[in-house]
């Protein structure tokens, strides 16, 4: 007989993430117990003490911070958002920090991910997601159209497939942030015109995602909580959201929208072959209506989105902790 536990939702992240707020304010109105905690916080402010013993069926003991103890057996399910590195004491040489920041994330990181509770998703489903290259076959494989797409160093190459598929737009492949001088920038998509096509200084010295620039009347953002799907267009009216809606947010206006039924079955096939409980996918929907599926992020942000279109996103991955 399985033994009976009263849920305890873990949740992983900053504890300013807007999400992370969203999803307890919903398990407390469930009367649900939960707690957050921030990988960040390891060790300065939050120790472990686990254990696996012969006693034992899988890890004992609980993550202590200075608010609460977090008794892992206890835990049913985990929200995973977007935690902060662990940081280490000031003072150490540059080979201590690298060891004691890899003692840390695979002594904490293991431990929390062989807990056997329902995830939201799993860090290493997340970690696969996050290959971008990857990501974009599994998305084929799926059923979903995707832009032609090249993944080079070599400037020729960007060269001859401009010559097959046209206009193109470069974006980067990993995290887009530059951190320089104390500050950071972000690295928006950008169309790649023609005149530097000639001039591609740089690009030998690293890899970088060219795609083929795909005609739109819209964009569209559908977030995706296991089955239930909540679809937004957003239209922009400036030249630069056009290209990457993210570059001027005070250009865009929503609009809650349907999924094509063909659509929604890619989505399905997607989220079981990556082993994901949630992403959210990026379209452009062409002037014809067709859509093509730009990328899959298992880590997205959605606040802002639920609160400009009043969609229960909270309240679904609320739900999806708390089943059965």
């Amino acid at each position: 007989m399985t033994e009976h536990r009263d849920p305890l939702v873990l949740l992983i992240g900053i504890q300013e993430d807007y999400a992370a707020a969203a999803v307890g304010r919903e398990l407390d109105a469930r009367g649900v117990r939960w707690q957050a905690v921030n990988i960040g916080d390891f060790p300065l402010t939050m120790s472990i003490g686990a254990e696996l013993t012969p006693d034992t069926a899988g890890w004992r003991g609980a993550l202590r911070t200075t608010e609460h103890d977090v008794p892992l057996h206890e835990v049913t399910a985990v929200y995973y958002g977007k935690p902060t590195e662990p940081v280490m004491p000031s003072g150490m040489s540059a080979p201590e920090l690298r060891f004691s920041r890899a003692q840390a994330r695979v002594g904490l990181g293991g431990v929390l991910a062989s807990l056997p509770v329902t995830w939201f998703s799993h860090p290493s489903a997340l970690a696969d997601a996050a290959y971008k290259p990857r990501q974009l076959a599994v998305l084929k494989q799926a059923g979903l159209a995707v832009p032609p797409t090249l993944i080079t160093n070599d400037a020729d190459a960007v060269r001859a497939f401009a010559k097959e598929f046209g206009d193109l737009i470069v974006k980067p492949l990993a995290e887009p942030v530059v951190y320089e001088s104390g500050g950071e920038a972000l690295v928006y998509t950008r169309r790649l015109g023609r005149d530097e096509l000639d001039a591609l200084d740089g690009v030998e010295l690293t890899a970088h995602l060219v795609q083929q620039w795909q005609p739109k009347r819209f964009e569209a953002r559908v977030t995706a909580v296991g089955d239930r799907l909540f679809g937004v267009a957003i239209h922009a009216s400036s030249d630069k959201a056009q290209v990457d809606w993210r570059s001027d947010y005070d250009a865009l206006t929503y609009e809650v929208i349907d999924v094509p039924e063909h659509v929604r079955a890619g989505i399905a096939r997607y989220l079981d072959v990556a082993g994901l409980a949630f992403s959210a996918f990026d379209f452009v929907v062409h002037p014809d209506g067709a859509w093509t599926c730009l990328e899959a992020n298992a880590v997205a942000a959605w606040g802002w989105l639920a609160e400009e279109c009043d969609l229960p996103i909270a309240a679904a991955i609320a739900d999806a902790l708390t089943e059965e």
